[in-house]
């Protein structure tokens, strides 16, 4: 029952802070990883691959692997509806407010403040995935101590980041090659080194 509290209360404050969608939760978890100890820097790579790969929210997803792992099928229940119960009341509250005072500057003034805190909280998702995505196994959840952080890299997933990348990146490839294939070929790299 305690789990399931804290379950609660985490995902409640993420899903009212997590400005700038399902991304921008990562940084979130990272957090909640590291304070509850619930799962590794791996286990949340692991996490986010699926709920990258998996339909729906990127968001909910998380909520759903998180809830499972920490509390099983309550879990799940209880992560999910938390996570989501801020949007709600925002979808019901603020939303009409909105509407009401469109035109006015002072709402004007408060959405162009919002708009570089999300695009903030999504930069520090990225970076949070970097991190978790390419260390080595057994890297802790201190991956900000500066002078030693390239201890922490698994050097092959940074070849391979850097090897796909480009067919992310570069239109004329990107048009030609589904993502599924990039996908199917990060993991055959995996499986053929062992990582």
């Amino acid at each position: 029952m305690h789990d399931l509290a804290l379950l609660a209360y985490e995902f409640f404050f993420t899903g009212l802070f997590a400005v700038g969608g399902g991304v921008a939760t990562i940084p979130f978890l990272q957090q909640i990883g590291h304070r509850r100890g619930w799962y590794s820097p791996q286990q949340l790579a692991n996490f986010i691959a699926i709920a990258e790969t998996a339909p729906g929210p990127h968001g909910t997803n998380m909520a759903v692997f998180v809830g499972r792992h920490v509390a099983g099928l309550p879990g799940v229940a209880v992560a999910t509806l938390a996570l989501m119960l801020p949007t709600i009341g925002i979808d019901l509250i603020i939303a009409p407010l909105m509407q009401r005072f469109k035109n006015s500057t002072v709402m004007e003034q408060l959405m162009r403040a919002v708009r570089p805190v999300s695009a903030g909280l999504v930069c520090a998702a990225v970076v949070a995935l970097l991190q978790i995505s390419l260390a080595r196994a057994d890297a802790a959840w201190h991956l900000r101590e500066i002078l030693t952080w390239y201890t922490y890299f698994d050097w092959r997933l940074v070849v391979l980041f850097c090897a796909l990348l480009p067919l992310l990146l570069v239109k004329k490839i990107k048009q030609k090659i589904h993502p599924a294939l990039i996908i199917a070929l990060g993991a055959a790299a995996g499986v053929i080194w062992g990582l």
